[in-house]
């Protein structure tokens, strides 16, 4: 908060931040997640800002004449998508996030595989959210740049260590090496249709990217930021003060840069279900919107184990960071940091609190209702339908999503798939005898999938990553990746399996965009496999 001539700042720690009782205080690290746009965004600023760049860029360059490789299955998006298009989340393209979060991953890597990801949309249709997009700006400083620098390192040099953010990091080694990383927090066991917000059992998760220090990685622009309170006051006052070092008035950031952050390019929704709320525009790494009156600029972060929002109120002279170490996942990290921002807003400003806490309650049950109403009741695969399960087996292709995948019965024991289903039958017992197909992925969001049949040649969809308990006898539990309520549906040409496609939002796409269309399985897929025998 902005005073007369100075700044008045509270920073305080409230729980645990490891699972040895460690508490949280002001100078614990946390995993801001996709609060780390706005650094790509900024970054991105700098490269327009920068004169000695030739030929310049603008806001309106298209990334087609910038970065080699650049395609999109649109050919109109591929070639016309500029960096606002990408920063405002207007490409056409959904989210794709279990495509995007392939392991070892590189931005030339990721570069290739978005021209066979399929669009959900024409190009500057919706406002659809997507990582690939902050990842393709995040490699500008290497296109550009006569030294190419990774970017982590260009953010260090040109924003984060001249700020004095010294908490502040892309390293899990070098935040880990301070002994203040917090842990990300999950729970196990949670019946979300009873009661969605319930304890369960609480897991310190693995640090989702303690095996990446490849400053070229593709985590790196959409969310890789790893940073403490103390130094978002710091980031909040510059942000306040349109781009100057709160303590020496130097220029960090043009200002012109952050104003065009903030600026809405697209139109998240045209309205919100919140009286409270006005609709939501998105700028860059930025989404303006009004709350009770007061002009927002905020955006939040999602990160295993961890949710952060970091929100500004530029006509108010005010900034507020919160960031906890509870899981996105089942909205949980969601909810409950919500319920705290808003009651500090609140106070903040004088106003009747809203009983935020009853509200995200009541809208946690809606939600966990809705997908428990989407997965359908387990039918037996019998030997009446198209196809059998053995001839199902085999490996599966989609250009967009990484690697082949290996996709086994567990009930036809094929020694193609003696591993996979020994180390199931070891480690998730209960998953594999519900499942009458399996497949292991190389990707962070899932490391199995399983189909279980309930019509014909459609299947529900669920998919975890295995977590250690601590507990030699259960050595692991199964962290949700969110995949329930999907549908797998088997396609056949002159009666042989051709492949099979997943829908029910896979994809990921905008609050606006319904489900694909189409006469054929590939056509009303979000992601289509095809089969390519073993």
């Amino acid at each position: 908060m902005e005073g007369q001539g100075s700044w008045l700042v509270e920073t305080k720690g409230y729980g645990i931040a490891n699972a040895n009782g460690t508490k949280v205080t002001p100078d614990t690290i946390f995993g801001i997640g996709s609060n780390s746009k706005l650094f790509d965004i900024l970054a991105t600023g700098l490269l327009i800002s920068n004169d000695s760049i030739s030929p310049p860029i603008s806001w309106t360059t298209k990334l087609a004449s910038v970065i080699s490789g650049w395609n999109l299955t649109d050919p109109v998006a591929s070639s016309e998508s500029t960096i606002t298009d990408l920063m405002g989340h207007r490409t056409g393209m959904p989210a794709h996030d279990f495509s995007y979060f392939v392991l070892n991953d590189t931005i030339p890597a990721m570069l290739q595989r978005l021209q066979h990801l399929k669009p959900s949309t024409g190009f500057r249709e919706v406002y659809q959210y997507n990582n690939f997009m902050y990842a393709a700006l995040s490699y500008l400083p290497t296109a550009l740049l006569p030294h190419q620098p990774p970017f982590a390192s260009y953010v260090k040099d040109n924003i984060i260590d001249p700020l004095g953010m010294n908490s502040t990091t892309y390293s899990f080694a070098v935040a880990n090496a301070t002994g203040r990383l917090a842990d990300g927090f999950a729970r196990e066991g949670v019946n979300t249709t009873a009661d969605p917000l319930a304890a369960g059992i609480p897991h310190a998760l693995p640090f989702w990217l303690a095996d990446i220090d490849d400053d070229h990685n593709t985590l790196w622009g959409p969310g890789g930021v790893l940073s403490t309170v103390v130094d978002a006051a710091r980031w909040l006052q510059m942000l306040l003060s349109n781009g100057q070092d709160p303590t020496t008035n130097a220029t960090i950031i043009p200002s012109s840069v952050i104003q065009m952050a903030a600026t809405g390019v697209t139109v998240v929704t045209g309205n919100t279900p919140e009286p409270e709320l006005s609709p939501p525009v998105y700028g860059g790494g930025q989404v303006q919107w009004s709350y009770r009156g007061h002009d927002t600029v905020e955006h939040n972060g999602g990160f295993p184990g961890f949710f952060t929002q970091i929100t500004r109120f530029p006509n108010d002279g005010v900034g507020l960071a919160v960031f906890t170490n509870e899981d996105p996942a089942l909205g949980l990290g969601f909810y409950t940091n919500n319920i705290i921002k808003y009651r500090l807003m609140d106070e903040i400003f004088g106003l009747d609190p809203v009983d935020w806490n009853s509200r995200y309650k009541d809208q946690a049950e809606q939600a966990a209702l809705s997908v428990a109403a989407l997965t359908s009741s387990p039918a037996p695969f019998d030997a009446s339908l198209p196809f059998s399960l053995a001839a199902v087996e085999g490996n599966y292709r989609n250009l967009g999503y990484g690697p082949d995948i290996a996709l086994c019965a567990p009930s036809v024991k094929s020694s193609n798939c003696s591993v996979l289903l020994a180390r199931l039958n070891s480690t998730f017992p209960a998953e594999l005898a519900q499942a009458d197909l399996v497949w292991e992925w190389d990707s962070r969001m899932a490391t199995y999938v399983s189909l279980t049949h309930f019509d014909g040649p459609l299947f529900n969809v669920s998919a975890w990553v295995p977590m250690p308990t601590g507990n030699a006898s259960t050595p692991f539990w199964a962290y949700d990746s969110g995949l329930e309520g999907n549908v797998a549906e088997f396609a056949l040409v002159e009666g042989k399996v051709s492949g099979f496609g997943i829908r029910g939002g896979i994809w990921i796409a905008g609050p606006t965009v319904g489900e694909p269309q189409g006469t054929s399985v590939e056509d009303r897929s979000e992601v289509f496999f095809d089969a390519v025998g073993w």
